[in-house]
């Protein structure tokens, strides 16, 4: 299978007024992240907030995700969930929309041990004909894939890959060493320059919502040669990022979304709204490097 590159937004899940999945926005947001040059979309991530959302309605958004790109990008539907039975589920109607690939964090809260987070992944790959892409993403789930773990999970040649969102960089350069076959993608949007530089060439991130072109950007000033340009459009989206942080990185995203006429609901409780001065200050930055 072709190898994924270039640029993957983490898609965010819009909400209309009474909390329920907004179709239209879905469509209006591909649109948007489209027209920036895009390669595909991770769909039910943490961005997406998946673990705030039903079984069905995983399935709507992904659905409506697939009708709105229509054949335009790559489509990674994330199923993460703790049982391996759910999981096959949720994979076996992803494959029948016809997405590029699925991924998964692994199950999480039990103590499982490597063994049987190598069978689930495995589980998972023997489920559907479309390859999988494991998750490793050590702060959100608690769990830490050493080298080792990967090499395991790699030998299962229906396993085509991993999102690295972690900032083991050393480990990031070892297995694209190791596996140059194997699409990796980077998935802290402020270490994207960081991983191009040990040869990452793919993405998946949440700030690509909203401000993808600056990644593109950076991206194609890489394939160039020409790396202090690159960290120059770096440091203008590390400016995004670190105000983000300080107002909670999802509840910022779908902030900036709206500041950009892309009114995409709150995130659900129990995530609280933005004040306003928290708004403000992102506005601000927002304004200060190029993204409105």
């Amino acid at each position: 299978m072709e190898k994924f590159t270039g640029i993957f937004p983490a898609l965010i899940t819009p909400f209309d007024k009474d909390g329920r999945i907004d179709a239209e926005m879905v469509e209006r947001v591909v649109e948007s992240c489209l027209a920036k040059g895009v390669n595909g979309f991770y769909v039910g991530g943490s961005t997406g907030e998946s673990y705030l959302l039903t079984a069905e309605e995983r399935r709507y958004m992904l659905e409506q995700v697939v009708k709105a790109v229509d054949g335009r990008g790559r489509i990674i539907a994330n199923i993460g969930v703790f049982a391996t039975a759910q999981g096959i589920e949720l994979a076996k109607h992803a494959e029948s929309l016809g997405v590029s690939a699925i991924s998964s964090v692994p199950p999480f809260y039990f103590p499982f041990n490597m063994d049987e987070y190598v069978q689930y992944y495995n589980d998972l790959a023997e489920s559907v004909s479309v390859p999988v892409i494991i998750y490793n993403i050590p702060a959100m789930s608690g769990i830490t894939f050493k080298t080792s773990d990967i090499e395991r999970f790699f030998t299962n040649d229906k396993i085509i890959g991993m999102k690295h969102t972690s900032y083991d960089l050393f480990q990031l350069q070892r297995v694209l060493e190791e596996y140059p076959e194997k699409s990796v993608f980077c998935g802290h949007d402020e270490l994207f320059l960081s991983a191009a530089a040990v040869g990452v060439q793919a993405g998946i991130g949440s700030t690509f919502n909203f401000m993808a072109e600056k990644f593109v950007k950076i991206q194609k000033l890489v394939s160039e040669n020409r790396w202090t340009e690159a960290q120059s459009v770096q440091n203008e989206a590390n400016a995004v990022i670190e105000a983000l942080c300080k107002v909670g990185v999802f509840k910022g995203v779908k902030a900036a979304l709206k500041l950009q006429g892309l009114d995409c609901g709150e995130c659900r409780k129990p995530f609280q709204p933005l004040h306003e001065s928290q708004v403000q200050m992102l506005r601000n930055v927002l304004e200060e490097n190029g993204c409105l």
